[in-house]
């Protein structure tokens, strides 16, 4: 098999999972959802911060978890800045679409299509915050800081 031929094939099969042919890696596209940790920590830095850029563990009191995940779907952006040691600044903020989300103005596509660390596409039905929700967490309770 030819290495074109192995990328196409490969290719062909991202979806289901499969062993590159090349390297004998697990390659495999992800179905990613925002879930109800991700819309309560966006809540929760909306409230904070609103959109002025903040670092996500003094904002949230953690390491965000997914929080960078919610990336995938323009609802918040990474600083460009870099550490001394070349490492990431740790800095983030809420898009235009991230706050119309957070208040219910804007919707989403339910799925991202992940594929080693990068978004393929979004998918699904649209979904609201308050569907991201779910009954974990109570929408009004969490904005409650505005």
């Amino acid at each position: 098999m030819s290495l074109a031929e192995a990328r196409g094939w490969l290719r062909d099969n991202l979806d289901s999972g499969a062993r590159c042919p090349c390297c004998t890696q697990i390659a495999k596209v992800y179905r990613r959802r925002i879930h109800a940790a991700m819309a309560r920590d966006l809540c929760h830095v909306h409230s904070a911060c609103g959109v002025e850029w903040f670092h996500v563990r003094t904002a949230l009191g953690h390491d965000g978890g997914d929080f960078a995940k919610l990336a995938y779907w323009s609802l918040v952006e990474e600083s460009t800045g870099r550490r001394d040691d070349g490492g990431r600044v740790g800095w983030w903020r809420i898009t235009d679409h991230g706050r119309a989300f957070v208040l219910g103005q804007a919707r989403v596509p339910k799925y991202a299509r992940i594929y080693d660390g990068r978004c393929l596409g979004l998918t699904g039905d649209p979904v609201s915050i308050r569907d991201a929700l779910g009954s974990r967490f109570n929408y009004d309770d969490l904005m409650e800081g505005r």
